[in-house]
């Protein structure tokens, strides 16, 4: 059995060495990575001294992070995580975590200890615990120092900032792994500000709360097509019968049908006939469009839930806007069609699209997959982090781009799940 054993880093050049030569004489351990996670300090000079593989992130990503590279370069059989502050580190301490394991006597080893500070774990994670979790019982949920067989390490999720001990902890104990808790004595860390334990307590609530499914775990974020998803009609149609100009629509309409024009024409012309319109006039149109009825608080219950939320439509903005302002959803995730207006608030004709119109995939002068990937950038998620709600074939590049797509009453097939109402995406929505 191969053990590797993974340090993770940040700005600790007072305790990297003694913790680097402690390990060093634990014979049963073939190979020791040190992750620096963007340290501003000499703990990679300090590593690196020490002749064991050291891998530098450029910036700082988070302990989970650290630990996913450590893992990507490790080797072992078993995996042993310490933490890089620690002062009263031993080999016999670190010898008893890992015999469990060359024992077979566990899958997972993690270690409790006695401590002199240790505020997120006795003033955040045992008051939940024992709200929360009172079955499961361990002196110290909350521990740096743990152990854990590489292949039931590469079932878990792991994310990348604070959190992620009680993360693999609790992701273990849905699993029904054999667990041992492993007292390792005395054990004296760096002291941390008071600055820092308040972004590691926040970081943690948000794990738990998230393991438990009260707020967003394996998504991140719901982008939402507009006309017939959340609202109940097309929106243009509403529009043009407003301002009078259905029958130029319906003509562009069989225009597009008929291959003489592409889609994205038809946003092109139908701007130049509402130039000179007002933002008073489209909220007067606005007033005539039908929200549905569940939109709103599924919204309200997505971002409770600490979901971003956007909207991807090629609608025009005034009405985007008017209905994003009504569901509370941020207009930095919204990407539409933008009207351009004069000094006196009249609409010029002209439109700023966000995304460049691309042949290869749509016609439409925004593309749907082109949109989705900008917000995600913004916002740091991941495709498989991203869920789409659209209603039909104009969602097609929006589906592709998102790791889960829900087709809203579709009347062909598509998307990966049919829902025949909007609540169904706070079923979806892990």
């Amino acid at each position: 059995m191969k053990i590797s054993c993974i340090i993770p880093a940040f700005n600790e050049e007072s305790t990297i060495i003694k913790v680097i030569k402690n390990v060093k004489k634990i014979k049963v351990i073939n190979e020791i990575i040190v992750v620096d996670d963007g340290s501003t300090d000499n703990t990679y000079k300090n590593a690196k001294s020490e002749e064991v593989k050291v891998i530098k992130h450029a910036q700082n990503k988070g302990k989970g992070a650290a630990i996913k590279t450590g893992v990507s370069h490790s080797s072992g059989d078993v995996i042993l995580f310490l933490d890089a502050d620690l002062y009263s580190i031993s080999p016999k301490k670190i010898a008893s975590i890992l015999q469990p394991l060359e024992n077979d006597e566990a899958d997972f080893v993690k270690t409790s200890f006695i401590r002199a500070r240790g505020r997120v774990t006795e003033l955040v994670v045992k008051p939940l615990f024992s709200v929360i979790f009172p079955s499961i019982k361990f002196n110290q949920p909350l521990s740096g120092q743990f152990a854990i067989k590489r292949d039931l390490l590469g079932e878990l999720r792991i994310d990348d900032k604070w959190g992620v001990d009680i993360q693999i902890l609790l992701q273990l104990v849905k699993k029904g792994v054999r667990i041992s808790e492993v007292d390792i004595g005395k054990l004296k860390h760096k002291k941390q500000p008071i600055e820092n334990l308040t972004i590691m307590s926040e970081q943690v609530i948000k794990t738990i709360l998230s393991e438990l499914g009260i707020i967003a775990n394996k998504h991140k974020i719901v982008l939402f097509d507009f006309d017939k998803t959340l609202i109940r009609e097309s929106s243009i149609e509403v529009v043009a019968k407003e301002f009078g100009i259905q029958k130029e629509l319906q003509k562009l309409r069989v225009d597009y049908k008929n291959g003489k024009i592409k889609d994205y024409n038809i946003t092109l012309e139908l701007a130049s006939l509402i130039k000179g319109r007002t933002k008073a006039d489209f909220d007067k149109a606005c007033k005539k469009i039908n929200l549905r009825r569940t939109a709103k608080g599924v919204i309200d219950r997505l971002k409770k839930r600490q979901y971003g939320v956007g909207i991807i439509s090629v609608a025009f903005s005034p009405i985007i806007h008017y209905f994003a302002d009504e569901l509370g959803i941020d207009r930095s995730n919204i990407i539409c069609p933008i009207l351009v207006t004069d000094k006196h608030g009249k609409y010029t004709g002209e439109v700023i699209a966000k995304t460049r119109y691309n042949s290869k995939c749509c016609d439409k002068i925004i593309c749907k997959a082109d949109a989705a990937k900008e917000i995600m950038k913004k916002l740091n998620v991941k495709p498989e982090e991203s869920i789409a709600v659209g209603d039909g074939k104009s969602d097609e590049c929006l589906f592709r781009a998102c790791g889960l797509s829900l087709a809203y009453k579709p009347l062909t097939s598509i998307g990966d799940i049919k829902i025949l109402n909007l609540t169904e995406v706070l079923i979806y929505a892990e």
